[in-house]
């Protein structure tokens, strides 16, 4: 939840579901920094076990992003389906916030389909085509999506943030005008 003030005519939000969100992604980040630099001083074989620490972290940052969402949503009137299409859209026009909804429902419930499943039910094979973002397959799709969001910046989950200031107002703004 958050308060919407105007200051100057400029739209300012006080949201503490926000500052709490920055502070754990600033320290997974903290952690991704270090896989980072282990990464470029290791050799070949020690990589992979890097890779699979840094995905799990980065689907834990994009489960504190979708708990943010969900936060967010608690007390406005828009289905959480509309409200995702809203904001930043990627370099493939993609909503954002779809991507990492997707991302983080991805991140819980991948060991299942492995486990469980024969054949993915229509819906999780396209929570996978969502996040693989173009791609026909990608060892560690988190990290490849985390990419794609970052750009050119550092592969850290505190890049997504403006995408989510930015999808907060978006909402806001929906709300006020359609509701």
């Amino acid at each position: 939840m958050f308060i919407v003030t105007r200051k100057e005519g400029e739209i300012q939000f006080s949201d503490t579901d926000f500052h709490y969100l920055q502070g754990v992604l600033n320290s997974l980040d903290s952690s991704l920094s270090d896989i980072n630099e282990k990464i470029k001083n290791s050799d070949v074989c020690d990589v992979s076990g890097l890779c699979d620490h840094g995905e799990y972290l980065i689907g834990l940052g994009f489960c504190a992003m979708q708990r943010y969402f969900f936060s967010t949503l608690q007390d406005i009137e828009i289905e959480a389906h509309v409200a995702r299409d809203l904001g930043s859209k990627s370099v493939l026009d993609k909503p954002v916030a779809k991507l990492i909804h997707a991302a983080a429902n991805y991140w819980k419930h991948e060991p299942e389909w492995h486990i469980w499943l024969a054949e993915l039910k229509p819906r999780s094979q396209k929570t996978i085509d969502e996040i693989l973002h173009g791609r026909e397959f990608a060892d560690y799709p988190l990290s490849e999506l985390l990419a794609d969001l970052c750009g050119e910046k550092e592969l850290l989950l505190s890049n997504c943030l403006p995408y989510l200031i930015e999808w907060r107002k978006a909402v806001w703004l929906y709300t006020t005008e359609n509701v």
